[in-house]
């Protein structure tokens, strides 16, 4: 036998014993039979001419940032978003893994920025 495929074998028994089977649950099974309303977006005319291309953009108004319409679409869409996220009932356990996985000390690299050197630290 090669020494290889004992190895690939050990570590598909453990991968194997060291996480939970994926079954749904009621939780999960709940939150996937919401039906969501999302907003009706409008669309444009507009086509762009890339080098003889014509290409259509009806979602273009939406890139303007500063326009009233856009502000009240952002804020339909916010609202059908977090809407459904508060809804779903694993949050708070879904934040607490993030939170220990990434939260933990670290120090970046050094950079310079003129005559002085800075460099980032975390302290988890």
């Amino acid at each position: 036998m090669k020494p290889i495929l004992p190895a690939i074998l050990a570590t598909s028994i453990l991968a194997g014993c060291s996480q939970q089977a994926m079954q749904p649950t009621e939780q999960s099974m709940q939150a996937n039979e919401q039906t969501i309303q999302y907003v009706k977006t409008r669309k444009s005319d507009h086509v762009d001419n890339y080098f003889g291309a014509q290409v259509p953009d009806p979602y273009r108004w939406l890139e303007d940032d500063r326009s009233e319409e856009t502000a009240q679409w952002v804020k339909a869409q916010n609202e059908v978003t977090f809407g459904y996220l508060e809804q779903i009932p694993y949050r708070d356990e879904i934040k607490q893994r993030i939170t220990k996985l990434w939260n933990y000390e670290r120090v970046g690299a050094p950079f310079k920025e003129g005559n002085y050197t800075y460099f980032f630290k975390n302290d988890g």
